[in-house]
């Protein structure tokens, strides 16, 4: 009896086993993983955008002569962004999962509408992750959702998804996750830079034949959820030497029109220091850094203080050029307002319109630049010499 118990208890555990197999559980390629998600507001209604790509060409095979990577974005419409993206699942032919989800690109028309209502979204849904990498657009994000990246593999291989690799050789605009960029928006003061994205046709060419790429040609600032401008990348050259965690950067001495050594900066760490003047809030810019010589163009320059003192200046330079582009368009791309509200409260409380006497000409006092040029770079005779 014992026996016979046991054995229709194991063949009753095996059905419910079978049974919720084949109800709860699909097959992965029955799935569609959505990688990119892409907003737009044009015409009075919200563009969603979805991008898919063939797992097939992102897995390691033995097969040499892998297929081109297969890209898919869909487009939908709606009043709202939900609207648009219930638009796509008409159209999806299976169910699509969110959880893979690594990028999103924002239109500078849907910043300007308000982001609050996006990001709402992501917040809320259970598949949805706060960890994807934020990006602007003043382009099509359909041209630029199917740009691929090199050999033939998918966009999961370029900036769009993997932005920290090219920033570690050249640190211009830092790359910003949704979690970050939330954080940001509920910080007092605060003015967030999200990259702008852009796709370049000219750089590159295969067989003779222009190659897309993606490439960041600027930024958008945000405060407070509040779009406050777009800025060309040409006019942020110094946010590199403010913002936390630039790790590698180059600066051409004693100009970029007229280059005479490139240096590369490593890891620069950049202080503000308030100080009042007439009851004023103004601030000493204090940075330190190690550098390097990668190129000469001529023998100017050879002696290490000469050679010092004329890229502090560069740097300097690009610091005081990059704050005024953010002045005139009435942004605080160094957050000089959240660095006086986190560290000198009372000051930031008593002043009204913080931001308008911080945006002027005087706000930037003086720049000091602790910068040790270490070496040439060159294998032989690397040390430079110290003495004039």
């Amino acid at each position: 009896m014992k026996h016979k118990r046991l054995s229709k208890l194991v063949v009753m555990l095996g059905l419910l086993v079978m049974s919720g197999c084949t109800t709860d559980v699909k097959d992965i390629d029955k799935i569609n993983y959505a990688s990119t998600i892409g907003v737009d507001y044009k015409d009075g209604k919200y563009h969603g955008y979805i991008q898919f790509n063939d797992f097939q060409s992102v897995a390691k095979t033995s097969d040499t002569q892998r297929s081109p990577s297969k890209i898919w974005v869909g487009e939908g419409v709606g009043d709202s962004f939900e609207e648009s993206l219930f638009d796509l699942y008409r159209t999806s032919q299976e169910r699509i999962y969110w959880g893979h989800v690594t990028a999103i690109v924002v239109s500078e028309g849907a910043f300007k509408q308000g982001i609050g209502n996006i990001y709402d979204s992501f917040v809320r849904y259970y598949e949805f992750r706060l960890t994807p990498w934020v990006y602007g657009t003043r382009e099509s994000i359909k041209e630029i959702l199917s740009t691929g990246g090199f050999f033939g593999q998918s966009p999961l291989s370029t900036i769009l998804h993997e932005p920290t690799g090219i920033y570690s050789q050249t640190s211009f605009i830092k790359p910003i996750k949704l979690h970050r960029l939330i954080g940001q928006m509920n910080e007092d003061g605060f003015t967030s830079c999200i990259p702008t994205l852009a796709v370049n046709k000219k750089n590159w060419v295969e067989k003779k034949n222009k190659e897309p790429k993606l490439t960041i040609d600027g930024a958008i600032f945000l405060k407070r959820e509040v779009y406050r401008s777009y800025i060309p990348i040409e006019e942020l050259i110094g946010l590199r030497w403010i913002q936390s965690g630039s790790v590698r950067a180059g600066v051409s001495v004693p100009s970029k029109t007229e280059p005479s050594v490139e240096i590369v900066v490593d890891n620069p760490k950049t202080k503000l220091k308030m100080v009042k003047i007439d009851d004023r809030p103004q601030y000493n810019i204090d940075m330190k850094a190690t550098g390097y010589v990668v190129s000469r163009t001529n023998n100017q320059l050879q002696g290490i203080q000469q050679l010092t003192q004329k890229s502090t200046e560069s740097i300097e330079k690009e610091i005081r050029k990059s704050f005024m582009a953010g002045m005139k368009r009435n942004t605080d791309i160094y957050n000089l307002e959240h660095n006086l509200f986190r560290y000198h409260y009372q000051d930031w409380k008593a002043i009204t319109t913080t931001e308008g006497m911080l945006l002027n000409e005087n706000a930037i006092r003086d720049v000091h630049i602790d910068l040790n040029i270490e070496h040439t770079s060159s294998g032989k005779n690397s040390t430079i010499h110290r003495s004039e």
